[in-house]
């Protein structure tokens, strides 16, 4: 039996498919918990969708059969609106969001309720694949209808959900996907017969349009420097290029394919073992910042439907800081910190906090500091009285990431990336997010929105906040330390 999300990953990856179903003791956890996050926010989407369809009647039941039973008894009583029906025919089977009878009675409409801002691929490839396994079940579709969130849409109040959401007929778009879906639909099929693991090339599809949560098992062969790790420098045409002469390792990689220039200087520090340094460059960099040193990180929080009056969809709250302060050279290290404790806007709070302790001299220091701009720029936008004072921590913003971005530094454990992640364990080494219960950005954020909106007990509130304080702490912190192990070079 194909399902509707065996099919959608098949069509990222064939392997997929046939390691789902014949080894799927080898899912990656990690990712496996991304995935449930990302199913969390489509259900609260489909529930605020539901509120379209008054009448609606659930059809979901203790298991997958007697969801199929109980779907097929309401449609049968010609129930008007059946909320997750489970259709099931001769080798597909489905679970659809809503299904509505039409005005003549004698066919199906069906609503899928997508959590994104407009129509993708992958949306009419799920929906060909609902209405080919409704009719091989014997039912007749009507339209096929596309819910998806309006990014324009500002929350004032209760959520309006007929303001929120917005319905694409797709139905034409579906009628010219239904052959190529039958052929796909077909292939995979076959696939699910076949008693040996699958070879497929693997490109870019292990993260698109989702990660794979069997990545560790597929690339537990690859040696540690393999192209894989600078595939996105690449691109397509080169990786195929590589794949094809089979050349897997970075240090095999034709010096002429690379037109990166601080792809070659990894190359070089791969090929030869060598840690690329131009002091000089870095003199330069470091000769930017001046005292006092502020040291600046925020995280934020976009969900997907609007918590706090007069934000729209997926649009960032930044709930809190981390500010590492440096007086002068050799000073006392101080540290600050604002985190919010609800779901009130913090951007004025955390203005107010934030003007306690930055002058108006010295040098603010981020990693990839277009996203701490971006913030500063939308709170000021939100606090008038203190717009002024982000657009001047702005002006005197300094991105430590450039020093390594622009090759400057370069290190073959880097794998060719100037993320903080990357850096920090080679320059810094005794510092360690491995050690922290949240130890990345995304973590970090879901973490907040759950303490906001979930009901749990002020234990498990009171852990999350310590969690993040620790996080978001590290990350100026370790700007701190590579900043002195720089100066220490040059």
């Amino acid at each position: 039996m194909l399902t509707k999300s065996d099919y959608i990953r098949y069509l990222q990856c064939k392997k997929y498919l046939w390691l789902n179903k014949i080894r799927p003791e080898l899912l990656s956890k990690e990712i496996n918990d991304n995935l449930k996050r990302t199913f969390e926010v489509g259900f609260e989407v489909e529930v605020v969708a539901y509120k379209l369809f008054h009448g609606g009647v659930d059809a979901q039941a203790d298991s997958i059969p007697a969801s199929i039973a109980k779907t097929k008894v309401l449609m049968e009583a010609k129930k008007p609106i059946i909320f997750q029906p489970t259709i099931s025919g001769k080798d597909l089977s489905c679970r659809a969001d809503i299904i509505k009878l039409s005005d003549d009675g004698e066919s199906w409409d069906i609503y899928e309720v997508k959590s994104t801002t407009e129509v993708k691929d992958i949306h009419i490839d799920d929906l060909a694949f609902q209405k080919i396994c409704f009719e091989e079940a014997g039912l007749k579709v009507g339209k096929v209808v596309l819910i998806h969130i309006d990014n324009k849409y500002i929350k004032n109040g209760d959520i309006n959900p007929h303001e929120l959401l917005t319905e694409i007929d797709i139905s034409e778009e579906i009628k010219n996907r239904e052959e190529v879906t039958k052929l796909e639909i077909k292939n995979a099929l076959e696939i699910l017969k076949i008693k040996e693991e699958p070879e497929i090339r693997i490109l870019r599809q292990c993260s698109n349009p989702y990660d794979c949560p069997f990545i560790s098992y597929c690339w537990k062969d690859f040696p540690n420097h393999s192209i894989y790790s600078i595939a996105g420098a690449l691109g397509k045409k080169k990786l195929e290029a590589l794949l094809d002469e089979c050349i897997i390792e970075v240090k095999d990689i034709p010096l002429k394919l690379l037109t990166n220039d601080r792809l070659k200087k990894h190359h070089c520090a791969v090929t030869n073992n060598i840690v690329h340094i131009e002091k000089d460059n870095i003199k330069k960099e470091i000769a930017n910042i001046g005292y006092p040193i502020y040291f600046l990180d925020y995280e934020t929080f976009g969900p997907a439907i609007p918590i706090i009056d007069g934000y729209s969809p997926y649009q960032r709250i930044v709930f809190q800081y981390s500010l590492h302060i440096q007086e002068s050279p050799g000073a006392e290290l101080k540290h600050f910190y604002y985190l919010a404790k609800n779901s009130k806007d913090p951007s004025k709070e955390m203005a107010q906090s934030l003007e306690k302790y930055i002058s108006k001299t010295g040098s603010v220091i981020a990693w990839n500091m277009g996203f701490e701009k971006g913030c500063n720029s939308e709170m000021g936008e939100r606090e008038p009285e203190f717009k002024i004072f982000f657009e001047d921590i702005n002006n005197r913003m300094y991105d430590l990431m450039h020093i390594f971005k622009k090759g400057f530094y370069v290190h073959k454990e880097f794998h060719g990336s100037a993320s903080l992640k990357k850096v920090l364990p080679v320059v810094v080494p005794e510092l360690n997010y491995g050690a922290l219960d949240i130890s990345e950005g995304m973590t970090a954020s879901n973490s907040w929105g759950d303490m906001i909106t979930k009901n749990m007990s002020q234990e498990e509130k009171d852990k999350i906040y310590h969690n993040l304080l620790k996080y978001c702490e590290l990350d100026t912190l370790a700007m701190v330390r590579i900043l002195e192990e720089l100066k220490k070079i040059v």
